[in-house]
């Protein structure tokens, strides 16, 4: 008699292939998006320093450039640099310079392993959250190849927005857990976590919104007081001590140039300028000049009303589609703080503001797709190719787009293609001919600089010792006197007019110059050579 079909031999079983643990199926995905990342962007590792802020955080600051120790940690605490309070960040640049000096190559080899951890993480947290893998997988995916995010990787100085992001997102994790299993270690962690992201950047205020997002969707949880209240206390006391950081710098602008319905209307442009390179991702640039001149009425309607429309559909699909609401406000909320309506800068947009944001729009792609992908196989096996083509395309562009990066002279010179009416690039691409020693090819980028932001005393000053040095001290004599019109109080501009009046022959106009100058600085130790020179030829 035939045994019952249940029945099967030894050697069935063996054939017979076993599910993947859930674990180890986790594991092959993390190591697919790690795989994915590194591939994406190995290129970063030919990168260099920038003159755009590398400078001024790393590589000419005395303070981090000599490395970590007790003492530059305990000015790290205190210190104001470049308009932001952030010590880890600071510290981060400190350990990179110990461990592999000023070899930019590893400072960029070190981002890179922050922004493969973060993908990591928001494939970890969606997971945790969700327990659905397919769209955690092509969230993360996205988060990793989009090329808005080659400006956080490919730039040294965005170190505070990997560091910064890789804690929020693990203060994140520990909310899930703790939310769901009231660890006392998982809250801790989620404290520790909050406090070492407003460390690395201020843009981290907003977590404790995206705490109040994660309990709307997916853990479908009343708000905890508990969890939100020293997060609040927390984001305030940055936010504070940004605005005096900025306040210090001059950063914050103000005036009829950056009036409020000018912020208002670049604010409304500018969320529907992510949203457009989310989707569609060509012409970006390090730098774009923020629209003085005001917005067209079209473009601040058009947008509005993309806004508008959006946001109305998502709220009246909130309880359908939570994973909508969820990304929208995601996007909204954590964009909020630099889309504009307080003017830090003078740029008007930055790729790097969307690191954090972009998620939220990931979220809802992938849910929607995921959502798709329910109706039926065909339509599962058509979502499953889109995605893998998406990444495939977006994958593609970022490529393209870092060697962009690889130096000042690229990365400038991309940037007025871009937006040719670009003050910052064109004298960025000065500086950085200069220093490759083309400096008859940087004159006219100083010159356009300045025909394009007159005010811009930095350009004025960099154009006269362009014509200087060029023996043209008879020209660079009036740039020199208009900068020192609009600042007064800067003792190197003081000292460039004396060494032009010197190169004319005029030193009594020049000792002048050189005595305001070491004024102003008494440490300035190449207007007091200079002076000292003067005066010893003089006999005096």
């Amino acid at each position: 008699m035939a045994l019952p079909r249940p029945f099967l031999s030894r050697s069935d079983s063996r054939e017979r292939p076993r599910p993947l643990s859930r674990l180890r199926r986790d594991v092959l995905l993390a190591a697919a998006l790690a795989a994915l990342t590194i591939v994406v962007y190995a290129p970063v590792a030919h990168l260099t320093f920038l003159n755009y802020d590398d400078n001024v955080y790393v590589v000419e600051n005395p303070r981090v450039a000599a490395g970590l120790s007790w003492d530059n940690a305990a000015w790290s605490l205190t210190a104001f640099e470049n308009g932001n309070w952030h010590p880890l960040t600071l510290l981060s640049h400190m350990l990179d310079v110990t461990l592999f000096s000023l070899r930019a190559s590893a400072h960029h080899e070190m981002n890179l392993a922050l922004h493969l951890v973060n993908v990591l993480l928001v494939f970890w947290l969606l997971t945790e959250a969700t327990s659905q893998r397919w769209p955690s997988l092509l969230v993360a995916a996205l988060f990793a190849v989009h090329p808005l995010n080659v400006q956080t990787v490919a730039w040294i100085s965005e170190r505070k927005s990997l560091l910064s992001t890789m804690f929020w997102l693990s203060a994140l994790i520990a909310y899930v857990r703790d939310r769901r299993a009231g660890s006392p270690g998982a809250y801790a962690s989620m404290l520790v976590c909050s406090a070492l992201a407003l460390a690395a950047k201020p843009m981290a205020v907003t977590l404790p919104l995206t705490l109040l997002l994660l309990d709307l969707w997916p853990l479908r949880l009343a708000p905890s007081v508990k969890h939100l209240a020293p997060l609040a206390a927390g984001a305030a006391a940055c936010g504070m001590l940004t605005l005096a950081a900025q306040r210090a710098a001059g950063a914050i602008q103000h005036g009829e140039s950056y009036a409020f319905p000018v912020r208002l209307g670049n604010a409304v442009v500018s969320y529907g300028w992510y949203l457009q390179k989310a989707i569609w991702p060509s012409g970006l640039a390090a730098f774009y000049p923020h629209p003085l001149d005001g917005l067209s009425v079209a473009a601040i309607a058009a947008a509005g009303m993309v806004l508008v429309v959006i946001s109305a559909s998502v709220v009246m699909t909130r309880r359908s589609l939570p994973p909508l609401a969820m990304g929208w406000w995601w996007y909204v909320g954590t964009l909020l703080p630099v889309v504009g309506i307080i003017q830090v800068g003078s740029q008007a947009r930055a790729d790097r503001y969307a690191y954090v944001p972009l998620i939220g729009i990931f979220v809802m792609a992938a849910w929607a797709a995921a959502r798709l992908a329910t109706r039926g196989p065909r339509l599962q096996r058509a979502a499953a190719i889109a995605g893998v083509a998406i990444v495939a395309a977006l994958s593609c562009v970022t490529r393209a787009e870092i060697p962009y990066w690889r130096d000042s002279i690229a990365l400038f010179t991309r940037a007025i293609e871009v937006v040719p009416k670009n003050a910052i690039a064109q004298n960025n691409l000065g500086m950085a001919l200069v220093a490759d020693g083309r400096l008859p090819e940087a004159l006219p980028h100083f010159q356009r600089a300045v025909e394009l932001e007159p005010s811009d005393t930095d350009a004025r000053s960099n154009l006269g010792n362009a014509l200087r040095v060029l023996g043209r001290a008879a020209e660079a004599v009036p740039e020199f006197e208009k900068a020192l019109a609009q600042a007064p109080g800067d003792p190197t501009i003081h000292y460039n007019l004396a060494t032009a009046l010197t190169d004319l022959g005029r030193k009594g106009e020049a000792v002048q110059q050189l005595k305001e100058a070491v004024s102003l600085d008494p440490d300035y130790a190449k207007a007091k050579a200079l002076l000292a020179r003067i005066e010893a030829e003089a006999g005096r």
